[in-house]
């Protein structure tokens, strides 16, 4: 037996002590540039027929005056923003991945920005808050993260429950024991599963849960306000969060909060697909960088990596049956590389041409035991591109683009968010939001981020 506080409390309590000023600079940073990153990757999403829809749906089923929803500048409830923000910032892929807890930003910025909006938050108060929640979201999916994949659970909507309640109560201003409490009630309406992988018709939940994951953070702040009370062990405890969808263990993951700011290993995605295909894509880059290498010259291509990456099988089907899941293998993504010479989003639009289909085919895949005994701390690739007329080239990678290790670099961040905005924003509109976003610590009120990220005419000049 234990006497030491319920997880709730003590996460709870911790992110309510932690103040701006012991965050360190790198931390603050990384925080700012999901912030910018995350609502880049939102505007692209609304650009795209799902995006479309998600935003019609909320305006024609969560309408209100709370909270903005991207690219529309429409408004919603907290609750419709949260949701709708978080599907389009999850639809091109391109949203933050952590090596041990998956995507969180999709699920926590939308929350954050939300309610951040409706009470007022300043741009100090929200840094702070999402340096809290990634502490969090980075332990508690680690303690998770191999049963959930076992058990076919989407960690967007089991952690980003959660984390983004985490988030969201700590905006709305909530102290003690209410904020455990929306906590706590967020952890029993954590679900979600991966089914979306092993479908080729169609099917929309890859995207919709990380909306789900933000909405029900929002929903257990509102219910936690009004009184509501949720169980103290809901993480821990005997039938809590880590046995219901963990192995039962680590709460010690916990022991060291506030030793080191778990956001700082976050990782920021330079391609579209899924991140367990980004060190081949960086690999061929890395490749066709140094030589003039013809698709339709190659004969065959060699993959070598860690065992996670090509696991379950949609991340290695070479034949998917939907652009959706596409991205999600490792052959596609190489075979879309090595054509177009990149992996954008729009670069997965040539996922089924002739030449991507054969390229496909001639992709073996291999565990590379060095690599293997080095993964999670890297997640790199060893790739040998074989010409038909004997020539071969090979590229290596001991960490795939964007991770803390292999940075991308500030200007690379502004070239993705121009990509992805550039046929809604202005670059007039774009500069000023990279400006607010990179002095959020100045803002009395973040509402005029949300107000400039509209595909609007008139550039919003906020105080």
């Amino acid at each position: 037996m234990t006497d030491r506080k319920p997880l709730v409390e003590r996460i709870s309590e911790y992110a309510l002590q932690l103040r701006y000023e012991d965050i360190t600079p790198e931390a603050l940073q990384i925080a700012k540039w999901l912030v910018f990153d995350s609502i880049g990757t939102g505007l692209g999403g609304y650009q795209t027929p799902l995006g479309k829809k998600t935003v019609s749906f909320v305006e024609a089923t969560q309408a209100g005056d709370q909270a903005t929803l991207l690219g529309s500048g429409g408004k919603a409830t907290l609750g419709g923003a949260a949701f709708g923000n978080a599907t389009m910032i999850k639809i091109l892929g391109m949203d933050d991945s952590h090596r041990s807890a998956g995507h969180i930003a999709s699920q926590l910025i939308p929350a954050v920005l939300a309610v951040g909006e409706n009470r007022g938050t300043s741009g100090k108060a929200l840094l702070g808050t999402i340096v809290a929640a990634y502490d969090l979201a980075v332990r508690l999916g680690f303690a998770v993260r191999l049963s959930q994949r076992q058990r076919g659970l989407d960690l967007k909507g089991t952690v980003g429950a959660i984390t983004a309640a985490l988030g969201a109560g700590l905006c709305a201003g909530l102290t003690g024991e209410t904020l455990s409490h929306a906590v706590a009630l967020a952890a029993d309406m954590a679900s979600g599963t991966e089914q979306y992988v092993y479908e080729s018709g169609p099917c929309d939940t890859k995207d919709l849960v990380a909306g789900f994951g933000a909405r029900s953070g929002v929903f257990a702040v509102e219910l936690a306000e009004h009184g509501f009370f949720g169980p103290r062990g809901a993480i821990d405890g005997e039938y809590g969060f880590l046995r219901a969808f963990g192995g039962g263990s680590g709460a010690e993951v916990f022991d060291d909060l506030g030793e080191s700011f778990a956001i700082t290993s976050t990782a920021f995605k330079p391609h579209g697909g899924c991140r367990h295909t980004h060190q081949a894509v960086d690999a061929i880059q890395q490749i066709l960088a140094g030589a003039d290498v013809a698709s339709h010259e190659i004969e065959r291509v060699v993959v070598k990596t860690y065992q996670y990456a090509l696991q379950p099988f949609f991340r290695v089907d070479p034949n998917p049956g939907s652009r959706e899941v596409a991205g999600l293998s490792i052959r596609v993504a190489s075979a879309v590389a090595l054509a177009q010479g990149s992996a954008w989003p729009h670069d997965y639009r040539h996922w089924d041409d002739p030449e991507v289909r054969r390229l496909r085919q001639l992709v073996e895949i291999e565990v590379d035991p060095e690599i293997e005994a080095a993964y999670p701390n890297q997640n790199g690739c060893r790739l040998e591109v074989f010409l038909k007329d004997g020539r071969s080239y090979q590229g290596y990678v001991p960490y795939a683009k964007g991770e803390p290790e292999f940075r991308m670099g500030e200007a690379e961040l502004r070239e993705k968010f121009t990509a992805l905005t550039s046929e809604i924003l202005s670059g007039e509109r774009a500069d000023e939001l990279f400006e607010r976003c990179m002095r959020l610590e100045t803002l009395s009120d973040i509402a005029p981020l949300l107000q400039l990220a509209s595909g609007r005419e008139a550039v919003v000049h906020a105080s």
